[in-house]
């Protein structure tokens, strides 16, 4: 074998070399070589000579790109102000012990290294738009981008997301290069653009319209075990080893609070502490968070800085074992109402006291017996979907950047066509209990939520969170009367088997999240039939599933009514659910929906969205609601 060495080698002779014995071929491969010479050869020239040129050029991008460098300068706040994302005053006068500021207010501190002319503005933003975009895809496409969006298609997904991120990025670059200070009119466009850039353009009713394109997602698993009616019965969304149920046939067809819960939430802790090798069971710490890019945005963390739970891991851990059982005790009016069992005894139960439980309901009302406390409320909170934000300061310190979602709400003030938008919140039916076996550690009580979650399942969930005012939940009504709750309870049973059964049925993704109703809606459907009323916004259940939501309810009502007198259940708990169960139907078909507004409808949504954001932590919930009062009154005057 003959050897060429790098310094003798030409790069003809190494062409040759690299076509071996192609030469000693046919004609017809003397033939191809040469059409290849003859196509290469301008191009190698071209190369030849303009080299110098390229060389040149990309030492220029180079230099361009390392000079892309920003800076946190504290004082440039006054003569830079950005308005974006702004913080309500009355709401950071309110709170003077925590650090905060706006995203706006971040955005007005950052400037150029090098202020010279050689700044490149096109490769900041460029930059910048891959990095937020990057940011969106992974917080907002794995949560309610993919939730809602995906059924558009995934390029449809990519590209919504990405000219956010576009807009975002020309906003940011134009924030740090150029003074954002203006007067007169000025303020009022910078002000438009400025929201523009930080929320999706969307509407609601653009949103919900994309949803209802299709009804199935061709990633869908209709697997058995993936199955939301299966999910309900195992009680919760999780698999593998950190599962509750492992579906082995090892967890208790009979559970005693009393005995079994301690042990379970210690087998859980044992789990935890094997699978990721540390386990505190006292720490309320949150991950630790992570720089986005110190070179562009200086300081800027992606995470929830040294905040805490609301609650311990292991107070974590309990409340989730304790809606374990409230699930599984709601897939029995399931397996009762289609005749999978025949007899109350082979569903499963838990024991209080004494007392054996089939049903959600009944748990709850042993706890009560056995001295428990339990408060049951529709309570809302404004939701990031993971986007928090801190600055982490010279001193180690974190100052916090209140983020949430922001749309539009399809109304527009008419005088000047400005859109009145509204940021997304979760919500749900909260129980709060708190007594010697649930909620007997720690200064709060267990908290637990039930509503439609984005992971797929209509159940009872766990709902520890960060412990920050701009965190802090709204009620949206007085806390139900002891009567009043049990039936909330019975009637979450009865919509967590109604949404699971239309999902399991349909094969609709996320488990009907989206389609069926957002968070809200489902714990609305059951204020609305308490109370014939509701102060939940926004309500975005769509005609064509409101409609599968009555005739699912009809044909459960029917499977009840059909169980009397055959000794399955007793009567007396027929009638009550049956009871509770026309009550859904009635506020199905009349709850409001916040997609289609009219003059009439206006008034109704705008005392409801005055009460869902009582707690304006955003200037733009503060002025929101000026424009919708406003436009309410008008249209008092005008139907009197």
């Amino acid at each position: 074998m003959v050897m060429l060495s790098s310094a003798s080698s030409s790069p003809f002779s190494a062409l040759m070399a690299s076509f071996g014995g192609l030469f000693s071929g046919s004609t017809s491969n003397l033939v191809i070589l040469s059409t290849f010479l003859c196509l290469s050869a301008p191009i190698a020239f071209y190369l030849y000579r303009y080299r110098s040129n390229i060389k040149e050029k990309v030492k220029e991008i180079e230099k361009n790109v390392a000079r892309v460098r920003v800076v946190r300068n504290k004082d440039a706040v006054k003569k830079n102000r950005v308005v974006c994302m702004e913080l309500d005053p009355s709401f950071v006068k309110a709170n003077p012990e925590w650090k905060m500021m706006s995203f706006g207010e971040y955005l007005s501190q950052l400037e150029p290294a090098e202020p010279d002319n050689a700044f490149n503005q096109i490769f900041l933003q460029k930059e910048l738009n891959i990095l937020i975009g990057k940011f969106l895809l992974d917080n907002m496409g794995r949560t309610y981008g993919a939730a809602l969006l995906p059924l558009m298609g995934a390029g449809s997904v990519a590209a919504s997301i990405a000219g956010m991120s576009s807009a975002v990025s020309k906003f940011v670059a134009k924030s740090i290069l150029e003074d954002g200070g203006a007067s007169g009119d000025g303020d009022n466009n910078e002000e438009k653009s400025i929201h523009d850039a930080m929320s999706f353009d969307l509407s609601l009713m653009e949103l919900i319209s994309f949803v209802n394109l299709h009804q199935k997602v061709n990633t869908i698993d209709d697997t058995k075990t993936s199955t939301p009616l299966n999910r309900l019965r195992l009680g919760e969304n999780l698999d593998g080893d950190l599962a509750y149920d492992l579906d082995d046939g090892s967890f208790p067809t009979t559970f005693d609070l009393d005995n079994d819960f301690i042990n379970y939430v210690t087998m859980m802790e044992e789990r935890i502490l094997k699978k990721e090798g540390k386990y505190d069971p006292n720490d309320r710490s949150f991950p630790s968070s992570v720089p986005i890019n110190e070179r562009l945005l200086p300081g800027l963390h992606l995470g929830k800085g040294d905040l805490q739970y609301t609650h311990t891991k292991r107070e974590g851990i309990e409340h989730r074992l304790f809606c374990v059982l409230l699930n599984k005790l709601c897939h029995n009016y399931h397996k009762l109402a289609s005749q999978q069992v025949t007899k109350v005894e082979d569903c499963f139960r838990v024991k209080c006291s004494g007392q054996s439980c089939i049903f959600p309901e009944e748990l709850i009302q042993a706890l009560v017996d056995c001295g428990h406390t339990v408060e049951v409320c529709p309570r809302v909170i404004l939701s990031n979907f993971g986007m928090q934000l801190c600055v982490k300061e010279d001193d180690d310190s974190f100052t916090y950047i209140p983020t949430t979602l922001i749309m539009r709400t399809g109304i527009e003030r008419s005088a000047d066509s400005k859109p009145v938008y509204f940021c997304s919140p979760h919500g749900g039916l909260d129980l709060n209990i708190k007594g010697p076996l649930i909620g007997r550690t720690g200064t709060r009580p267990c908290w637990i939520q039930f509503y439609v979650s984005i992971g797929g399942l209509t159940c009872f969930h766990p709902d520890e969170d960060q412990d920050a005012p701009w965190a802090a939940k709204t009620s949206l009504a007085d806390v139900y009367s002891h009567d009043d709750a049990i039936r909330a309870i019975r009637m979450c049973a009865v919509v967590a088997v109604v949404f699971s059964r239309i999902a399991t049925d349909l094969k609709l993704p996320f488990g009907g999240y989206g389609v069926l109703g957002m968070c809200n809606d489902s714990a609305t459907l059951i204020d609305f039939a308490l109370r014939g009323k509701t102060m939940s916004y926004p309500l975005l259940s769509t005609g064509r599933y409101l409609i599968h939501i009555v005739s699912y309810l009809s044909k459960l009502k029917d499977e009840f009514m059909a169980l009397r007198g055959r000794r399955t259940l007793e009567d007396e708990k027929l009638d009550l659910v049956v009871f509770d169960t026309k009550s859904l139907i009635k506020s199905t078909s009349r709850m409001p929906s916040d997609l289609h507004i009219s003059p009439l409808s206006l008034i109704d949504t705008s005392t409801r969205y005055d009460s869902s954001y009582s707690l304006s932590v955003f200037r733009c919930i503060s002025d929101a609601k000026v424009m919708l009062r406003e436009m309410a009154d008008v249209a008092r005057e005008q139907l009197q």
